[in-house]
């Protein structure tokens, strides 16, 4: 009667564990390997980031910090922040109110570190 008590425990506590780990939310990123919207705090996470730049000049690096995701996010009301270059690298400062990002033909970017406290008022 015992060992089936602890078989029947043991079941649970590895049904338990396999159900508690399907269900853990996968940690934002720190890297946006390509075009695409990215959400803050759900697929990356805000900071500083950087980008090599456009591969063709002919073709310029967009992105854009938006406030609203839909559609295809053009609508220019959902802009908080964005800039169109042909020069690189780029950086871009997607802060924790953002809800998400958008690169075009950027390259991949990639999270800076914190800049390093001063001790200072403010830092």
């Amino acid at each position: 009667m015992r060992a089936s008590t602890l078989l029947i425990a043991g079941a649970m506590t590895s049904a338990m564990t396999m159900l508690g780990a399907a269900t853990a939310a996968a940690e934002p990123a720190n890297t946006m390997p390509a075009d695409g919207v990215y959400l803050v705090g759900v697929d990356i996470f805000p900071g500083i980031w950087e980008a090599p730049g456009t591969p063709d000049p002919a073709y310029g690096c967009d992105w854009r910090r938006l406030w609203k995701v839909e559609g295809d996010n053009t609508k220019m009301e959902y802009i908080i922040g964005n800039n169109f270059t042909r020069l690189g690298p780029i950086r871009a400062e997607i802060k924790p109110t953002d809800v998400a990002f958008k690169t075009t033909n950027c390259g991949p970017w990639r999270l800076l570190p914190p800049p390093p406290r001063t001790g200072s008022f403010g830092g």
